[in-house]
């Protein structure tokens, strides 16, 4: 999408340049009025400024006035995000109507896995779902996942290792543990999954087919599983499960040092997540 934003730029450039600092407030609006994500209208703006520069022209986007305005909107942008946290309670619940949707026992097997994991491992969806021909990004392998036991080889955990993620770039292999746990447990769900997946090499989540799960099966799937327990699918989406993760970490007294790491983001991007009382007002 930034890309098509780019070149549409560079196409109108005649008509359209230079830009006024003062026009700028007015597009920043419409995209305050559309909901933008803070990052992308700092991306737009960006782009703006950058052919700018290219054309030789005066950057229109370090005016003082413009940067208050994209600070002041990062403030109040951040707002603007009204996914809610799918919390360990509501993983629960989302996981216990699973079972009364029409769908085969492994697809259910799978769904439930698969949310679990998402959430204690602080996943992206597209970490575990395939989205489309043209996407880089590899969804994990079941090679990626190695059962630890204990000395009576009773499976105690379950270690991810990512080779690859968003910011991995020159970064080692990072490996998350999941442990049991009393609720939604991810290390069971996922053994009863593999037991019916079998060690077919490929992707973690296979259809009975072969081929990966698609973002678009999971989010069907989640948004059946949020109805049929009374929940509003329009506030949660697959990014929910990283949210829920991140708030949850929170909650227990993770460093913000322990969130950064497991969920294997950059900078505090996170902070914004966070979505518990104590830390909202």
């Amino acid at each position: 999408m930034f890309y098509q934003f780019l070149d549409t730029v560079f196409h109108s450039v005649s008509k359209a340049f230079p830009i006024v600092p003062h026009t700028l407030p007015l597009f920043i609006a419409y995209m305050y009025g559309n909901k933008y994500a803070p990052s992308t209208v700092r991306s737009y703006v960006s782009a703006l400024g950058y052919s700018h520069k290219f054309l030789g022209l005066p950057d229109p986007t370090k005016a003082f006035f413009i940067i208050q305005i994209l600070k002041g909107y990062g403030k109040i942008g951040s707002r603007l995000d009204s996914r809610l946290p799918i919390t360990l309670p509501v993983l629960h619940r989302i996981i216990e109507s699973s079972t009364r949707l029409a769908i085969t026992q492994y697809q259910s097997c799978q769904f439930r896995a698969m949310c679990s994991t998402a959430f204690f491992a602080f996943l992206r969806i597209g970490e575990i779902t395939y989205n489309s021909p043209k996407d880089a990004n590899v969804p994990l392998q079941v090679h990626q996942l190695v059962k630890l036991v204990d000395t009576s080889r009773r499976v105690v955990a379950l270690k991810i290792t990512f080779g690859n993620f968003k910011h991995s770039y020159n970064q080692r292999p990072f490996s998350i543990v999941l442990h049991r746990h009393h609720s939604c447990c991810p290390v069971q769900l996922l053994l009863d999954y593999l037991s019916l997946r079998g060690n077919r090499p490929g992707p973690l989540f296979l259809n009975l087919d072969n081929s990966p799960v698609s973002r678009t099966i999971f989010a069907d799937l989640l948004s059946l599983s949020l109805k049929a327990c009374g929940l509003d699918s329009t506030y949660y989406k697959g990014h929910s499960f990283r949210i829920g993760a991140a708030s949850f970490a929170a909650e227990r007294g993770m460093s913000d040092a322990q969130i950064r790491a497991l969920g294997r983001w950059k900078s505090n991007a996170f902070l914004k997540y966070i979505r518990i009382p104590s830390l909202m007002s």
